[in-house]
């Protein structure tokens, strides 16, 4: 009978053993029963843990054996909690309610939200803007130098021409522009659009024009007529002004380099001194005129006397208006 009960107890040892082994960290839970064949079986609960065989102080004697299967089993109670921490996927602990970490308020980051603030474009301080001005069609190249000072390099010119009938005259006239500004922005709100602006302008602007009398009739020069057919056939004058570097001034609106802003509008009114007007005129001579020096004399006397007059009259555009419009890209 003991060589029975040996037995039984070493293939329970052994299969305790091979379960701990084979599992590496997880040990399944479970009611081991051995059958009896001639004894009542020795029934023990296998507590699901770490199994680790009690060494004892003496061994058995051969042919004796004085202990059960159970004594061989560590029977360390066993902390459901700590287990199912470890292995949750246990089957003891399906019915275990699951422990979550507290997780500290520091620790809980809020979900993002989406700013309904438009965040402002980034931009280089250098614009551009195209304009239509007294001056003429072109563009500005505006640069920020501090916030509240702009540095503008600018081009503008026209070239148009165009034929006038006054009585008995055709007169075909020519209008010629071409600037080149550089000025200096003043801002003294750095919010605001208003500005005073300085600085010089490169001008070359003139008008030109030629005058025939039609169907053989007469050109007065100075209170005097001269027949266009074989006298005095054409008369060409020219207005221009005599400085060629003209100082401006002017106020204005919009901001073209304004910080986060690609579109803007931009209009100026300022004037510029170019000086006074100069005006020349010169005769086409006819048959008669050129066969008589005396005659041209008479004539140069009173184109002379013409041009001082027409100087005179025109000695307005010595403060010549500017305005233009113009709607400015920052990059």
């Amino acid at each position: 009978m003991n060589r029975f009960k040996f037995g039984t107890s070493v293939l329970t040892v052994a299969a305790g053993l091979a379960m701990g082994t084979s599992m590496n960290q997880m040990v399944i839970a479970e009611e081991v029963v051995a059958e009896s064949v001639t004894q009542p079986a020795v029934t023990n609960e296998v507590i699901a843990t770490s199994i680790t065989p009690e060494k004892t102080e003496t061994l058995p004697q051969p042919g004796t054996f004085t202990h059960n299967a159970s004594d061989l089993l560590a029977k360390k109670p066993l902390d459901l909690g700590v287990f199912c921490k470890n292995y949750p996927l246990n089957s003891r602990c399906t019915n275990q309610p699951v422990t979550i970490p507290a997780t500290k308020p520091e620790e809980v980051k809020p979900k993002p939200t989406e700013e309904k603030s438009e965040v402002p474009a980034k931009t280089s301080g250098w614009a551009i803007t195209p304009e239509i001005s007294t001056l003429g069609i072109g563009a500005t190249v505006t640069k920020s130098i501090t916030p509240n000072i702009n540095a503008k390099v600018g081009i503008n010119g026209l070239g148009t021409s165009r034929d006038i009938n006054l009585s008995d005259v055709d007169y075909n006239a020519k209008l010629n522009l071409f600037n080149v500004s550089t000025l200096a922005e003043y801002y003294p709100w750095k919010n605001a659009g208003f500005r005073l602006t300085g600085g010089l302008v490169f001008q070359d602007n003139n008008i030109e024009g030629t005058g025939k009398a039609k169907n053989g009739g007469t050109i007065n020069i100075n209170g005097v007529d001269y027949n266009t057919t074989n006298v005095l056939t054409s008369v060409k004058a020219k207005v221009s002004f005599g400085n060629s570097v003209a100082p401006y001034i002017g106020i204005g609106w919009g901001n073209a380099v304004k910080p986060g802003k690609r579109w803007g509008f931009s209009t100026n009114l300022g004037v510029m001194f170019p000086g006074s007007p100069k005006v020349e005129i010169t005769p086409g001579f006819g048959p008669v005129a050129l066969a008589t020096p005396t005659l041209q004399q008479e004539i140069n006397r009173n184109i002379e006397a013409e041009r001082k007059k027409q100087e005179s009259d025109l000695n307005w555009l010595n403060v010549y208006p500017v305005f233009s419009l113009g709607v400015s890209y920052q990059f």
